[in-house]
């Protein structure tokens, strides 16, 4: 599939009002972090077309996939009719419905931020800084952060002699998914299961995404027997959870590598090759399943 592409085409803006103030951050997709301005516009259509007011050069996209309306001093979004459907904070939306701050649309691949703030500028940079650390699909930390995090504590757990223990997973079969319900249903099952899997984090323990359907948990203050019981905690809370997509069950679970610090390892890159061996033997033994 090529690369996307974004195109921003400016509308013919209305005299501007300051009532309300609000904007579109996009925070995943073909040009991350980028603003697309409604203050003074009435509507705005999103879309494959190159006409429309925020083209998206994306097969998942319709030519004229949604747009906003500000009806008075509320914003609405509805679907024109797509083939993939527009999704309103993952839920797909039927009819024209309203938009708050922070929530999130999805137009195909592409996820949008809306924000209706008093100040666009400083709202736009603590997005970006968000956008850096943060999956736009699943909401919590990406690669990037959880590499930072991870070297962090294995200093600190070598400095003071500390346990610290390592989680790697993936869905299991997750192809399968993506191929018989499509590409929208494999995201939608990495997002639903990383929300079940990040309410149970601790405010000290990392939940990140670290590449495609594979996830980290790192565990500060933790051994490989306490990490080995939070991976059985973990497959059986994934296993248990209803998670559905345009009413068809996901039928996720979850293989676990665990790994923990020992005097052997000379940093976070040895821990871990240790938990991505043990998540190769987890899938080995028969999936769904947790191994050291």
């Amino acid at each position: 599939m090529r690369e996307a592409k974004t195109q921003i085409f400016e509308a013919e803006p209305s005299a501007p009002d300051h009532r309300d103030v609000a904007m579109l951050v996009l925070i995943r997709g073909p040009r991350l972090g980028l603003k697309v301005d409604l203050q003074g516009r009435q509507e705005l259509v999103l879309g494959r077309d190159k006409n429309c007011h925020v083209a998206l050069e994306t097969d998942s996209a319709s030519r004229r996939h949604c747009k906003f309306v500000r009806l008075l001093d509320q914003w609405y979004v509805e679907d024109l009719g797509s083939t993939n459907g527009t999704y309103v904070s993952g839920r797909r939306i039927s009819s024209r419905v309203p938009v708050s701050n922070g929530e999130l649309i999805q137009v195909g691949s592409a996820i949008l931020k809306f924000m209706a703030v008093s100040d666009v500028e400083a709202a736009w940079y603590e997005e970006i800084h968000r956008v850096a650390i943060y999956d736009g699909l699943t909401q919590i930390h990406n690669r990037r952060y959880f590499e930072e995090f991870l070297d962090r504590e294995v200093a600190r757990a070598q400095r003071h002699q500390r346990p610290l223990a390592l989680l790697i997973f993936d869905i299991d079969h997750f192809k399968q998914i993506n191929d018989s319900l499509g590409h929208l249903a494999g995201d939608a099952a990495l997002r639903l299961m990383a929300g079940v899997v990040n309410r149970r984090i601790r405010r000290e323990e990392l939940f990140a995404r670290y590449a495609g359907d594979e996830f980290v948990v790192v565990l500060p203050e933790a051994d490989l027997v306490q990490g080995e019981h939070f991976g059985r905690q973990l497959c059986q809370l994934v296993a248990e959870s209803e998670l559905t997509f345009q009413g068809h069950r996901l039928p996720v679970t979850v293989s676990v590598g665990v790994a923990a610090l020992d005097n052997g390892m000379h940093g976070a890159q040895s821990l871990m090759q240790a938990a991505d061996s043990a998540l190769y033997r987890a899938k080995e033994a028969g999936r769904n399943r947790v191994s050291r």
